[in-house]
């Protein structure tokens, strides 16, 4: 009997010794072929037949266009004058263009001209309906709306273009942003109307170098301009949309004309396509949270000393903006430091 059960124990420790043997051999080889590294990902390929491709991983950035724009790594031109002294030594002639309504016209866009508007070498308002007052142009537009944008600031531009020669520069702007006009031509002094500039607050889509917020307001100089209506008459530029910024953006980067970077040598930013609120106390929209080719920020680095423009700025808030900035001061302030934003240090 002893015996028996002798035989029987080594027979189920042989059947262990073997049974451990081939789960380890089964355990080595699916090591080697069921899992494999994968852009950091650990796929398990077992199951995939021969031939068949390994799926990608998701994207880690997910964009918020329903259009999924491509985002690029923009390379922007810097002034090579802005290590040195401004190029222009004389003043600088701006033409304001404001677009507005005729339900905003006594409202935002007289906020406008009552306040920054007035500092413009010249400002035009430009609406959708007839109307008497100075300086406003009536567009008969087709269509109108949000949804035909670009047809709006095609026919602005063409219209200034062919009526006003004189001017160095041409800033488009909604009525809901303000301008702090002083900034503008100090950093204007760093270029030549003579050459393609095209500045403002630039998005990283659609374009290599991408594009500048409208609500931001953006400025072209006189040839950029020339560039512009070329390729709006000859070279198939859209002449309508919903997005005007970005369609004159994809049109000035197809004639050549180079984003230049508008941040101050501390990389803070110079105009602003969100509320005062956004950018000084934040939280960050989502929008400028992915859209700034400059990652934007909070507090008191949100924007440069030199800073030029707001976006979705009230009529009310224009007026208390103008008069902290012009009628309001803070004694014994040393203004030293920044004095000038753009210059770099020697």
């Amino acid at each position: 009997m002893w015996t028996l059960f002798r035989k029987r124990g080594n027979c189920v420790v042989i059947c262990l010794i073997t049974l451990f043997t081939f789960v380890t051999f089964l355990l080595q080889t699916q090591q080697q072929f069921n899992v494999i590294p994968f852009d950091g990902n650990v796929l398990n390929v077992s199951r995939i037949a021969k031939g068949h491709k390994i799926p990608k991983p998701l994207p880690q950035k997910i964009t918020l266009s329903t259009s999924s724009p491509e985002k690029h790594e923009v390379k922007f031109r810097r002034p090579i004058a802005r290590n040195k002294s401004p190029q222009s030594p004389l003043p600088t002639s701006i033409m304001c263009l404001v677009l507005t309504t005729h339900t905003t016209l006594l409202s935002k866009a007289k906020a406008v001209n009552d306040t920054w508007g007035k500092r413009c070498n010249k400002t035009i308002f430009f609406t959708n309906r007839p109307s008497t007052l100075p300086n406003v142009i009536y567009l008969d537009l087709a269509k109108d709306g949000r949804k035909h944008l670009t047809d709006k600031v095609v026919r602005i531009f063409d219209y200034v273009h062919t009526h006003f020669t004189e001017y160095d520069w041409f800033l488009k702007a909604d009525d809901d942003t303000y301008v702090i006009l002083e900034n503008l031509r100090h950093f204007l002094s760093y270029f030549k109307s003579t050459e393609p500039v095209y500045l403002g607050q630039n998005y990283k889509l659609y374009t290599k170098q991408g594009y500048h917020s409208g609500g931001a307001g953006y400025v072209l100089s006189k040839e950029a301009l020339n560039k512009l209506m070329f390729g709006i008459k000859y070279k198939n530029c859209p002449k309508d949309g919903k997005d005007e910024d970005v369609d004159i953006g994809k049109c000035l980067d197809s004639q050549g004309v180079s984003v230049y970077d508008t941040t101050d040598k501390f990389n803070r930013e110079t105009f602003h396509g969100g509320t005062m609120e956004d950018h000084m106390v934040g939280p960050l929209s989502d929008l400028l949270k992915n859209y700034p080719s400059t990652p934007s920020k909070t507090g008191k680095d949100c924007c440069s000393t030199s800073t030029i423009t707001f976006h979705y700025v009230t009529p009310k808030m224009m007026y208390i903006l103008d008069i902290f900035l012009y009628h309001l001061t803070v004694y014994g302030r040393n203004y030293s430091s920044s004095q000038n934003a753009f210059a770099l240090d020697q």
